[in-house]
Parts: structure tokens; C-alpha cells; sequence
């Protein structure tokens, strides 16, 4: 990677793990990001399928993510807080409450070119794409996301299992 704007983002997201408010220190990185997206976007590398992995260490994980149009994924948490910051697009995250073994559809809010959204380490949420085009976010997850074990939900079913891509990738969905 170059010494360009991702590469001090990641840096940026690295020294915010030992803030004294990391998620707001993250925010406030990926706000120089979203305030000025064309820099970002000059360096995103071309990558396969929905995830690039920018960056990954045990105390933060820097993703693109690019969220196939017309799509919803199901929900599922993360384990840790996260901070999505979007470039280009829109995704609507769907906030599900747990009750018990089941969760509740709360809230859908949308987040579109230069807006972020955060989430606590407990939260549940679907991501979907209404659009026609893709959409682009970085997404900051202040820890190991792709080692943590995480939940998955099966709408259909309301079954709660063990998050595996696959699983996830199996149950992606057309939005409404």
C-alpha cells in the first residue's frame, strides 16, 4: 500500500485503539475520509467479491466493503464495537433487539455518501442495499473480526448459529 490517504486512515485507526473513547477516536479518523471521499476512492485497490481486508490486528480490523445492489444480508453482530463510514451508495442497517434466543426488528436507518453509523459490541444488525449500484463503506471493527467468534440469524427460521461466511453468503437475500 502507498504512503497515500488509506494508509494514514489505517494508521489513524491504529493509534485510536488506545484512546481514551476508541470508537470516537475512529469516528473521528474516518470523518477526514468521508469529508473528502474522492482521495479514498482514488486508492481502493481492486478486489473480489464483497470484502477487502485493508488492515488486520487483534486490537482493530479496517475493511472495504462493497455491498452488492439489491441486496440484504442477514443479521448478525460483531462482538466488538464498529464504525461504518460510507463513500459511495447507500445501506440500510436494519437494528434488531434480542429477546431471549430470538431477535426483534427495532429500526432501519440509512446511511449514504459521507455519513457513518457506530455499534456496540452487543448490537445486531442487517446490512441491505436498495440500490441499483453497489455501494462502498469502510467499515472499522475495533478488534479481530475475522477471529471472533460471532452470531448469524436465519430470518426464516429465527435460528441463531455460529457467523461463518458461508452461511452468511447462503442467506443473502433480494431487498424486499
Amino acid at each position: 500500500m502507498t504512503d497515500g490517504v488509506l494508509k494514514r486512515l489505517i494508521e489513524a485507526c491504529r493509534e485510536a485503539t488506545s484512546a481514551a473513547d476508541p470508537t470516537q477516536a475512529v469516528r473521528d479518523a474516518l470523518s477526514m475520509a468521508v469529508a473528502r471521499p474522492d482521495g479514498v476512492l482514488a486508492e481502493v485497490p481492486e478486489f473480489e467479491g464483497e470484502d477487502c481486508i485493508l488492515h488486520r490486528e487483534s486490537a482493530v480490523s479496517v475493511f472495504l466493503v462493497r455491498q452488492t445492489p439489491n441486496t440484504a444480508g442477514p443479521p448478525h453482530d460483531h462482538g466488538m464495537p464498529a464504525v461504518i463510514a460510507m463513500l459511495e451508495g447507500v445501506e440500510i442497517h436494519r437494528h434488531f433487539r434480542r429477546d431471549g434466543d430470538e431477535i426483534v426488528l427495532e429500526r432501519e436507518e440509512t446511511v449514504g455518501p459521507g455519513q457513518m453509523l457506530s455499534l456496540g459490541p452487543d448490537d445486531v444488525h442487517a446490512i441491505a442495499n436498495p440500490d441499483d449500484t453497489a455501494s462502498l463503506g469502510v467499515h472499522v471493527y475495533l478488534g479481530d473480526i475475522v477471529g471472533r467468534e460471532r452470531t448469524l440469524w436465519d430470518l426464516r427460521s429465527g435460528a441463531a448459529m455460529a457467523f461463518s461466511v458461508g452461511d452468511y453468503d447462503r442467506m443473502v437475500t433480494s431487498w424486499r
